[in-house]
């Protein structure tokens, strides 16, 4: 079954609190089984709440080139992080993502999918945050500056972080998630700035030059893609491995309003070459896991949900 990529309602506060909590495996440049796992089970079950039992699991990321060993290992190691909770029912062992796992989804699938678009509208404001936390509470500053990057911040100055986004209720209840209070926040007007740039405070050359790899890895198969004479399996796998490619991207790319950037600036290049993919072998994809379902879990028959992404 198919649908589009969307981010459920809710309290988005909590759901931001529920995301900082699981410690998900973060992305690399190169995919790691429990990397490709996630990205796999999200692709198709993410909104599932019931239980997947671990044979389909394996098989799938049989699929992925994952040995049944190794992706045995990854479940395990997902569940002890808290991304993935366990149940047995007789000799079967099932999986399916904790609450707050599904949270943190929610508040990413958003962030991954529309990362790049030129869709998003700047007001021209830039965000401004000053912080001190004492070096007794280096663990907290530490998580305080990892949020601040997901956010899209980037140092300026020290503890002085700037964002070209409105982030400001995300700033506050994650500081207050953390136990932070010293701390000031401010939005400014582009044309009321002085001084030194604030788009300095991004290295635009080091930005430009991660997306080299994926588009010199996944250009010519864009350009040449026939989904129909792909068999399921590698649609399935190609689909799987684009995806967790691309969403390496937002944690180290604070994804800049496009009216800063070149127009040439690769992003852009690379976001097509991405949504080409993904959603030309969506059906061909879709359709292997249904098969997978259908011969070793008939009872989840209809539960899948492939994504089409927005241009």
């Amino acid at each position: 079954m198919t649908s589009n990529l969307h981010v459920h309602s809710g309290d988005p506060a909590a759901h931001r609190v529920a995301a900082e909590q699981v410690n998900f495996p973060r992305p690399l440049k190169g995919s790691a089984s429990q990397h490709l796992v996630v990205t796999m089970m999200a692709d198709y079950w993410r909104e599932y709440t019931g239980w997947l039992p671990s044979r389909l699991i394996v098989a799938l990321a049989g699929a992925l080139g994952i040995s049944a060993s190794a992706a045995s290992t990854a479940l395990s190691r997902l569940a002890g992080r808290g991304v993935l909770e366990q149940s047995n029912a007789g000799r079967t062992s099932r999986y399916r993502f904790t609450p707050e796992a599904q949270a943190r989804l929610d508040v990413g699938v958003g962030q991954v999918s529309g990362f790049g678009s030129k869709d998003r509208r700047w007001d021209r404001m830039w965000t401004v945050m000053a912080f001190t936390v004492p070096e007794s509470s280096r663990e907290v500053r530490d998580l305080l500056r990892s949020r601040l990057k997901w956010l899209g911040f980037a140092p300026l100055y020290g503890a002085v972080w700037v964002s070209a986004w409105d982030t400001v209720q995300d700033l506050e209840d994650s500081c207050r998630h953390l136990g932070v209070d010293n701390y000031a926040i401010f939005r400014t007007p582009e044309e009321e700035l002085r001084g030194r740039p604030l788009i300095e405070a991004w290295d635009l050359d080091e930005l430009r030059g991660q997306y080299a790899p994926f588009i010199d890895a996944y250009r010519g198969k864009a350009q040449t893609l026939d989904a129909q004479r792909l068999s399921g399996e590698e649609a399935f796998r190609l689909r799987t491995e684009v995806m967790d490619a691309w969403r390496a991207f937002p944690w180290e790319d604070p994804g800049l309003p496009p009216d800063l950037l070149p127009h040439d600036f690769p992003l852009f290049e690379a976001r097509r070459i991405f949504v080409t993919l993904y959603n030309s072998l969506m059906e061909r994809a879709a359709s292997y896991a249904e098969e997978t379902v259908a011969r070793l879990a008939p009872e989840l028959a209809g539960e899948s949900r492939a994504f089409r992404l927005k241009g």
